[in-house]
Formats: C-alpha cells, sequence, structure tokens
C-alpha cells in the first residue's frame, strides 16, 4: 500500500465499511456490518452496547485475531498510521508477520478477563521480560528492570516482588493492574481496552480509571475503550460510538451522543443508568423508567421493616473463618477471618442491601446464612427460632425458605439439564413435586414469574442470553416459594439495560410474594435503587447499618464514603476531580492468635449505627 504522511489532525485509524462474518455461506452470522469510525491521536474513543452488538469482536479485527475464532473479514478497511514503519497500513490486507511487529508493539489490548489472559504457569516477571524481549530485543536483566518502572506506574506495591509471582497469587485489581503494565510496557500507540473494570469493586475500578487517563497523558496514547457503563464512559472518553445489533446507531463527541442523544436506543441505554443521588430525598426503592416499561407503582408511605412487629431473620455475632495450612506437618498457621460478629435484621418484604469490596466478607456471609459454608460460632433466628441449634431435618426446611441467585448464571445451571429440569430441583430434592406432569406446570409457572414462554423449559441454558439465563436463576430460587433471597452479586456482569430489567423484576416479585432480600454487591448505584436498608461490611465486620437513605445522604464512616466517592458519575465531558485512592485493601488473613479487634457500633440517629 502506497504510504502516506502522517498530520497531527490525521486519525490515527481508519475503519471503513468493516463487515465481519462467521461461518460460510448463506449460514454465515454476520457479527460486524458495515462499521465505519475514525480515532484521533491521543484521544478516547468509547464503544458501548449491549453484549452481542460487535463491540469486542470489532476489537479483534483490529488486532488481525478473528481466525483464531473462527471469524473472518468479509469486507472494509482497517487503516493503521505505523510509526515505526513510517507509512499507513491496511490492517485487513497485511500479512501475519507484519501483524506480529505491529500487535503488542504499536497496538496493545487489555483484556476482560485478567486471570485467563494471563498465563498461569509463569511469572509475572517472565511474562512481561517475553513481551519486551520479543518487541525491543532487550536482555532478560535489562527486560526485568524494565518491566519493575511500568509496574511502579500502575501504582503496584512490591513490584520487584510481584516479578516472581504468579497469577493466583494477585488479586484481582492487582492482576488487572499486570495487564495495563505489560499492555504499555512497549509504549504503543493505540491501547484498546476491553470492559477493563466490569467485574471490579467500584474502589479498584477507580484506581484503574485514574490509572489509564494519567499513562495517556503521559505517554500520548489513543484508547479504545469498550464498555457498557455510561457512568464510566462518560468520565473516560472524548468521542462515542453506539452499537447495536453488529451496526453503528449513533457516534460523535461525549457531550452529543450522552448529553443530547439523538437515537432512542441510546435514550434507552441511559434510561437504564444508575445514577448516584436520584434517589434522593425517599425512603422507598423505585423502579426503573426504561421505555416500553408498565408505569412505576406509587412510592410505599412506610418502608416494611417499620410495619413489621418481628424481623423475619435475625443474626447475631455470626463469626465464620477458614483455616490456612502450611508447613512440614500442615498445621493450621493462619486464618482468615471472613467474618467477625457479623450481626443484622431481615424483615418481611424488606431489602437489605450487604456492600464492601470483594475480600470485605459479603458473600461468606450470605454462604452463612445458606448454610453452603459451617460458622464457627453465632446465632441465626428464623421467626425467632435459632437455625443453627436444630436437627439437621429442621436445618433443611429451613434451607427451602432461603434460595441463593449466584452471580455466574451459566455457571449455576447444570449445561447438560433442560431449563425446566434445572427450575424444578429445588422442588424436587425438598419433595413438593413427585410426578412429571407436576413438574411441567411449576416449570412453566416459574417461567411466566420470570416473563419467558412456557416452551422455554425444552431448552438448554446455552441458547439464552446472560439476562435471560439471570431471570431463569431466579425463577429457580422461586421454586420453593421462599421467604428470602439472597442475591450475591446477581446483576453486576449484567449490561445496563438487562441490569435494570433484572432489578425491576425482582422488585416486582418482592412486591407480589412479599419476598425478602439480601442483595450482596458492590455496586453502590445499583443498591440506592433497590435497597430499604444497607450494611456496609470492611474486612470481615459491619463498619456502618442504617436506611437507604441514611447511608447515601448522610454516611458517617470514612470506609462508606470512599465507596461512594469511587462511583463513577453520567456527566458527559466533566472529568472526574476524586482524589485517586491508592493501596490494597488490607488482609483479612491473620496468624492464629491475632484475633482481629471487634468493631463497636454506636447509633447515630433512629435505625443508624456506625463504628466508632
Amino acid at each position: 500500500m502506497q504510504g502516506t504522511t502522517q498530520t497531527p489532525a490525521s486519525p490515527i485509524l481508519s475503519v471503513r465499511d468493516l463487515t465481519i462474518e462467521f461461518g460460510q455461506g448463506a449460514s454465515a452470522l454476520r457479527a460486524v456490518d458495515g462499521l465505519s469510525f475514525d480515532l484521533a491521536p491521543n484521544r478516547t474513543l468509547a464503544i458501548v452496547g449491549e453484549s452481542g452488538s460487535g463491540k469486542s469482536i470489532s476489537s479483534l479485527a483490529v488486532l488481525g485475531l478473528l481466525k483464531h475464532l473462527g471469524g473472518r473479514i468479509a469486507s472494509g478497511s482497517i487503516a493503521f498510521q505505523s510509526a515505526q514503519l513510517g507509512r499507513t497500513i491496511d490492517l485487513v490486507q497485511a500479512p501475519q508477520p507484519l501483524l506480529r511487529k505491529i500487535r503488542g508493539k504499536e497496538i496493545a489490548m487489555i483484556f476482560q478477563e485478567p486471570m485467563t489472559s494471563l498465563n498461569p504457569v509463569f511469572t509475572i516477571g517472565s511474562q512481561m521480560a517475553e513481551t519486551l524481549a520479543l518487541h525491543d530485543g532487550l536482555s532478560r536483566r535489562v527486560a526485568r528492570a524494565r518491566a519493575v518502572e511500568f509496574l511502579d506506574l500502575v501504582r503496584l506495591p512490591n513490584a520487584r516482588r510481584l516479578l516472581d509471582s504468579y497469577p493466583h497469587q494477585l488479586s484481582g485489581g492487582m492482576r488487572q493492574r499486570v495487564m495495563i503494565a505489560m499492555a504499555l510496557c512497549c509504549q504503543p500507540k493505540i491501547l484498546i481496552a476491553d470492559e477493563p473494570t466490569t467485574a471490579l469493586d467500584v474502589t479498584i475500578q477507580a484506581q484503574i480509571l485514574h490509572i489509564i487517563r494519567e499513562l495517556q497523558a503521559d505517554l500520548g496514547t489513543s484508547v479504545i475503550f469498550i464498555s457498557h457503563d455510561m457512568g464510566v464512559v462518560s468520565e473516560m472518553a472524548d468521542d462515542v460510538l453506539v452499537m447495536k445489533a453488529s451496526r453503528r446507531i449513533e457516534s460523535g463527541p461525549v457531550r452529543d451522543v450522552l448529553g443530547a442523544p439523538r437515537e432512542d436506543y441510546t435514550r434507552a441505554l441511559l434510561a437504564a443508568v444508575p445514577r448516584i443521588g436520584s434517589m434522593t430525598g425517599t425512603d422507598a426503592p423505585r423502579l426503573f423508567d426504561l421505555p416500553g416499561a408498565p408505569a412505576l407503582p406509587a412510592e410505599p408511605a412506610t418502608a416494611p421493616q417499620k410495619a413489621a412487629d418481628r424481623p423475619l431473620l435475625d443474626i447475631e455475632d455470626l463469626t465464620t473463618r477458614y483455616d490456612i495450612r502450611g508447613g512440614f506437618f500442615g498445621n493450621v498457621t493462619h486464618r482468615v477471618h471472613a467474618a467477625e460478629k457479623v450481626s443484622f435484621k431481615i424483615y418481611p418484604g424488606e431489602t437489605l442491601a450487604l456492600v464492601g469490596e470483594s475480600g470485605s466478607g459479603k458473600s461468606t456471609v450470605g454462604k452463612s446464612i445458606q448454610q453452603l459454608v459451617t460458622p464457627v460460632s453465632g446465632r441465626m433466628r428464623y421467626h425467632g427460632r435459632d437455625i443453627f441449634s436444630l436437627p439437621a431435618a429442621d436445618r433443611k426446611a429451613f434451607q427451602k425458605q432461603t434460595q441463593y441467585v449466584f452471580q455466574d448464571p451459566y455457571g449455576s445451571l447444570n449445561p447438560r439439564k433442560t431449563v425446566g429440569e434445572s427450575l424444578v430441583e429445588p422442588a424436587v430434592v425438598h419433595g413438593l413435586v413427585t410426578t412429571k406432569t407436576q413438574a411441567r406446570k411449576l416449570a412453566a409457572e416459574l417461567l411466566a414469574k420470570v416473563d419467558l414462554p412456557a416452551d422455554h423449559a425444552a431448552r438448554y441454558p446455552h441458547q439464552f442470553s446472560g439476562g435471560q439465563r439471570q431471570r431463569l436463576c431466579i425463577a429457580r430460587a422461586l421454586a420453593c416459594d421462599p421467604s428470602l433471597i439472597i442475591a450475591d452479586e446477581a446483576v453486576s456482569a449484567l449490561d445496563v439495560s438487562v441490569q435494570a430489567q433484572v432489578v425491576n423484576l425482582m422488585m416486582g416479585l418482592q412486591a407480589k410474594h412479599n419476598l425478602s432480600y439480601l442483595f450482596i454487591t458492590h455496586d453502590m448505584a445499583v443498591v440506592e435503587r433497590i435497597s430499604h436498608r444497607v450494611a456496609v461490611m470492611y474486612l470481615g465486620q459491619i463498619v456502618e447499618i442504617g436506611t437507604r437513605r441514611q447511608i447515601f445522604e448522610n454516611p458517617q464512616h470514612a470506609y462508606t464514603k470512599r465507596l461512594l466517592s469511587a462511583v463513577p458519575v453520567l456527566n458527559p465531558g466533566q472529568r472526574p476531580t476524586r482524589r485517586p485512592i491508592e493501596g490494597e485493601i488490607p488482609s483479612v488473613m491473620r496468624a492464629v492468635g491475632d484475633e482481629p479487634e471487634p468493631v463497636m457500633l454506636h447509633r447515630v440517629s433512629d435505625g443508624h449505627f456506625v463504628a466508632a
């Protein structure tokens, strides 16, 4: 291809009429259809849309990785202005040896899941050194020194020690920062970030976004930021491209697209975004106002717990620990203090949100209530009866009344069973269903409750979208007509529009069946929308608890304020002014005999308690 001279105003990457297909002939699936966009130097282009819209596939085409997934570029061009070659390259026509020179050196990518992107059998240092040796020809000693520089750049503590660590020894936030360091160590001209913060806590997410912004300013890197989180896009992007069903729907500067969207689809995406502060002055949860959704019900005059004489569930001093063995004889040397003297109440028809960072003990509390793990001590009273002191048969009856919705809907549905079989399985286990006729009838009823057709019972989990699978998990939780559902990060991995639909579904079911929810999450914006009361956990202990309004409008504990300040705000074109949060969350693992000091809660106001 004939070379051209790069000018400051010309785009560094220009995609024209890109069409990507999987399969051959008439049965070929068109994943991207006639996509065009430009990426300007030192700017961030955000590509947004729901799962399956073609966002990630487009980025993989830029890197020349489609053939590894069975896809092909049917038509179109991807013009890249290569600095090392001094000319414009059409990446669609470029041979593989040339693509290997560009990939990683001039165009790098941060993948969505760092654990599967990092090789588990090699240390962090060897993986980074391999990248530097391949593209820059550095010796092992020099490459390790450069690796330390970039690990320091992404603010990883003890970077030199981390070089000899394996991926599984790092937290999710640390692994994501290693991925950023690996992507940036060759100082690429383009950085593609594919959902880099989707599964991270808000505080870690804020750190990652701040790092990407600073490195972009320092290195002059152009960024393609792929996300479905409109709050993050609002903070990060200069320009926005909205995709739906493989096509471009709308594009332009972030102020125009998010501030004054022209297309109904873009407006629908923005309507589904939970916004911190939108519930100020209200006491009860509120449905998302989605286009085409039923009219919002009137807000109840009182929260459920005010009308209840006694709690449905009363947790008192719940303590759950995990032993860590080491040494030659395998003795217990350390303990993970996952939950320490946790106490709270859940009332009939109420949603109590349990929030905090990863490792704070939220999921351990939920699993202890469901008796999936055995607590060390504490009491759990259900309608006044202490469950932990009951015989095994009576504890099983309590399990029937308490059902669990897991974070990963695909992993929690048996891929070898039809959806109908999975839905009625809890009822079969507890003896509520004994015949095939009863099972078919119950499956149809459960599907109807979550707005899915009855004939879907004959399908398998892989035939459903992520949002549909989460609806199925909620339907399965309703099989035994429970009074309490524990939802563990049930909506954190869903697109904003699907997330809003599932939240509305859960709130509708709660109103209809008087369900109580223990809603475990790190998404503070969703918590503000769905919860009646909120308990904040830090290092295995509750540090603040109160009504949703008390926690969000009058937070008292420093950690609660830290969580709230880290939430991205949908304010197009305005860069955040929050101070970056440094460091990692401390460890809950302690040596045997080194017991954590229990926190003491004191009363701030009626129903509002905070750690001293």
